[in-house]
């Protein structure tokens, strides 16, 4: 999926972020008590996945939302800090919310080492990692001077990948933005604490969807593993990423002519259509149009002091 020049998308942004769980109810209470999340009536946001859940629960941000999907065979998340696939969502906030002792307090388990959240640079931010009752990671970053209003913010999805040269690639071509940021050595004893590994070393770039951004990783040392397989969607954790677009025939037209394959086509239900495609470590991803009475993020807030799809677009 490569080209010379940037073609625009109509991606809006990350309409939600998908999260396989255990039990919907412990679920439900951890993150809406800590974050601060409301339910969202209705109890799905989706046209179709690839295994239907046993239960589902929709929590809306000020920037988007989290679908909760229980699947009662699911088991605990394998997922480790260097990946391979979705590794974390990350949750920032004022510095006075205590975000993070919030969450230990509500049986958080620590990821990070030393004395979270941990100052990385003296920028006036604070991160930590920590694991919830399915030992799914998500991350907390504190911040002095938020950009944001409000106590929350549902900030990114990070993607620990084999190759961040190729999926960098990917990333640019599906968006239609360029990276805002790309580091090759992202190393140091603070690094060591928050990610709680010894002496470790990642490459790194991030792309701003519109309303939250993606965050690539690559491990070096240790390496990122090896994606044998695509993701179990109902093993918990981190399982889907939908991004809402203007028009899907447009973008799926767009997709095609890049050579992109999809691996479930587009369906039609309650008022939205979906098609699903991979990115190139297997980590599930989804196209989503909604009608004017569907959930939909086109008027909530976005991170316009970076560029995005809609910037590139209207250029």
């Amino acid at each position: 999926m490569a080209t010379d020049n940037l073609v625009p998308s109509s991606v809006l942004g990350i309409h939600h972020l998908g999260l396989a769980v255990r039990d919907l109810e412990k679920a439900i209470a951890f993150y809406s008590e800590t974050t601060t999340l409301s339910m969202l009536e209705g109890e799905r946001i989706f046209a179709q996945v690839p295994h239907e859940p046993d239960q589902c629960a929709v929590l809306k941000g000020p920037n988007g939302y989290l679908q909760l999907m229980q699947f009662s065979d699911s088991p605990p998340s394998r997922m480790g800090v260097i990946g391979p696939g979705a590794t974390h969502i990350c949750f920032q906030s004022p510095a006075s919310r205590s975000l993070y002792q919030s969450f230990v307090s509500h049986g958080a388990e620590p990821v990070s080492v030393g004395n979270p959240p941990i100052d990385l640079n003296g920028a006036g931010v604070r991160y930590a990692y920590a694991c919830d009752q399915d030992n799914i990671m998500f991350e907390v970053e504190e911040l002095d001077q938020p950009r944001f209003e409000g106590p929350i913010w549902i900030a990114h999805i990070a993607l620990a990948c084999e190759d961040i040269d190729r999926s960098v690639e990917f990333y640019r071509d599906l968006l239609g933005v360029e990276p805002y940021g790309r580091a090759n050595k992202v190393m140091g004893p603070r690094f060591d604490e928050v990610t709680g590994i010894e002496n470790v070393r990642i490459r790194a770039a991030w792309f701003n969807t519109g309303n939250m951004v993606i965050e690539l990783w690559q491990f070096i040392h240790p390496a990122t593993p090896r994606a044998d397989q695509a993701p179990d969607f109902c093993e918990a954790g981190h399982n889907k990423i939908a991004l809402e677009v203007e028009d899907l025939a447009a973008e799926l037209n767009r997709l095609a002519a890049m050579g992109v394959t999809l691996v479930h086509p587009a369906h039609n239900s309650d008022g939205m259509i979906e098609a699903y495609l991979r990115d190139p470590d297997g980590n599930l991803l989804s196209l989503l149009e909604v009608d004017a009475g569907s959930t939909t993020i086109a008027d909530l807030p976005r991170i316009d002091w970076l560029p995005s799809p809609r910037d590139h677009k209207a250029a």
